[in-house]
């Protein structure tokens, strides 16, 4: 278009310049009378005095022009100057806002801000890093007058509710994350917000119902979608056992289990509550699944509370469906670790122990290594395991029975914890292990074992100051003789 219009300037130079050039080239004289006086000349300066003329007023008129325009230039240039000036402020804003000096970040911001008080990204930005610096009242007013700008409203509300949660506002921060899901169908911070409000409020009910929501929207994996469900529903079931709503429970705890049957919390409880109404052999399914796809400790000892009236023998017998089920795990090593103490078979019992020892040694080993030594009515060895089991490292999966209680027993802050670590990345967390409170003790099988040989009569016994010592004090009880209640209730 440029070229264009250049080639036309450029034929209507010329076609002046030949019509000029025509007019001086004729011969005779141009005469003007009016009236009073007459004015003769040639056509040669008649032409040049008609050039002058048309230069001077295009000269004169691009002045003018010049000046009626030169306001708007100045705004022009005044306004680049500006901009400029805020892109450096707000690349300084940042830099600061990324090396954590928040209050230099909002001060450079605003004066970014300054410079376009009425932009809605730089006001967006000078909320944001007042809202770092902690001026929770700069930031609340910006972002409140965002909610009202087209483009900006979800971003806003995010603000907002993030400094309802600041405030311990759980209301404020759930009301603003609905209205931006009035606004926006894909984002994903409301729905979160929400998500975490509830749980981290207890309200599992809510929760559930947001988990519902972020389905129906496609804002969730599949898999964290079922396992988040999976933590709640089992929170949910603990909280109603704990109120004596067994059914509800049952429910909850049978819906845990089909979104996540690894998931050993809710299988412990589900078999619990199962065994308590008479579905056994229900219950015996749901933990072998779980033991499948997941051993844990917690599985093994409510799988064998499910005899907890028959022989040691038909115990050991029952014991080993599971082993089958998961043959090479380490958990179904130590199961027949157990089952051949329980039979007084300290040789095989030292054999696969040792060869569990040499991948890793913890307190919960080597207190089965003292129970082999005990059967073999060996006190010294005995002293020595268990000194070694006072110091070794516990193990996390064993701090999660509670020795007064049921296993995973957790208060709701703890359920809240599971949510994200399982939910999200499909890890347990062991709250009992982080709290240093004690595991449920192991017991011993021997019947009768003189005080001699539990304690070497010229050993100084001095348990290091690791929490877990006491998990190991009911060493030398008869296993039959417990009155203590299992775990599946009986």
């Amino acid at each position: 278009m440029k070229l264009i219009r250049l080639i036309l300037i450029i034929l209507l130079v010329l076609a002046l310049v030949a019509g000029f050039g025509y007019l001086a080239l004729q011969t005779g004289t141009i005469t003007y009378s009016d009236g009073a006086r007459t004015i003769t000349t040639s056509p040669l300066i008649a032409v040049a005095s008609l050039l002058l003329a048309v230069i001077i007023l295009m000269v004169v008129i691009g002045f003018l022009g010049w000046l009626i325009a030169l306001p708007a230039k100045i705004s022009r240039a005044n306004l680049e100057n500006n901009r400029k000036k805020s892109i450096e402020y707000m690349g300084s804003a940042f830099a600061a806002f990324e090396s954590g000096d928040y209050l230099e970040s909002r001060r450079v911001a605003q004066k970014a801000y300054s410079l376009f008080p009425k932009s809605p990204t730089l006001q967006l930005m000078n909320a944001r890093f007042s809202f770092a610096a902690e001026d929770y009242a700069a930031a609340e007013k910006l972002f409140g007058e965002l909610t009202q700008v087209a483009g900006y409203e979800v971003a806003a509300r995010k603000g907002l509710a993030e400094i309802a949660q600041k405030n311990s506002n759980f209301a404020a921060a759930i009301s603003h994350a609905d209205a931006a899901l009035q606004v926006s169908k894909k984002a994903t911070w409301p729905i979160e917000m929400i998500f975490k409000e509830r749980v981290n409020n207890g309200d599992w009910e809510g929760a559930l119902t947001t988990l519902d929501n972020a389905e129906k929207r496609g804002l969730i994996g599949k898999q964290t979608l079922a396992r988040r469900r999976a933590v709640v529903l089992t929170a949910a079931a603990h909280r109603a056992e704990k109120a004596g709503e067994l059914s509800k429970a049952l429910e909850y705890s049978t819906r845990a289990v089909k979104l996540s049957s690894s998931f050993a919390p809710a299988a412990v409880m589900a078999a619990r509550l199962q065994n308590m109404s008479g579905k056994t052999w229900a219950a015996a399914s749901t933990i072998e699944q779980a033991w499948e796809r997941e051993p844990h400790p917690a599985l093994a000892i409510a799988y064998r509370d499910l005899k907890s009236d028959e022989s040691k023998e038909a115990v050991a017998r029952w014991a080993e469906a599971l082993v089958r089920l998961k043959p090479e795990h380490r958990e179904s090593k130590i199961l027949q670790v157990e089952d051949a103490i329980a039979a007084g078979d300290a040789a095989t019992a030292g054999a696969i122990l040792d060869r569990l020892l040499q991948d890793r040694a913890t307190s919960r080993l080597w207190a089965l290594k003292a129970q082999v030594a005990q059967l073999l009515k060996d006190g010294v060895k005995f002293d020595e395991f268990m000194h070694k089991a006072a110091a070794a490292p516990r193990e996390p999966d064993w701090s999660d029975l509670d020795p007064d209680g049921n296993a995973f027993a957790y208060e709701d802050e703890d359920w809240a914890r599971m949510v994200e670590s399982y939910g999200d990345k499909g890890q347990l967390i062991h709250p009992r292990l982080e709290r240093l409170q004690p595991s449920k003790a192991l017991k011993s099988v021997a019947e009768d074992v003189p005080p001699a040989i539990i304690t070497a009569p010229d050993a100084e016994v001095t348990p290091p100051a690791v929490d877990g010592v006491e998990a190991f004090s009911h060493l030398g009880e008869d296993i039959e003789d417990s009155k203590k209640k299992n775990w599946l209730g009986i």
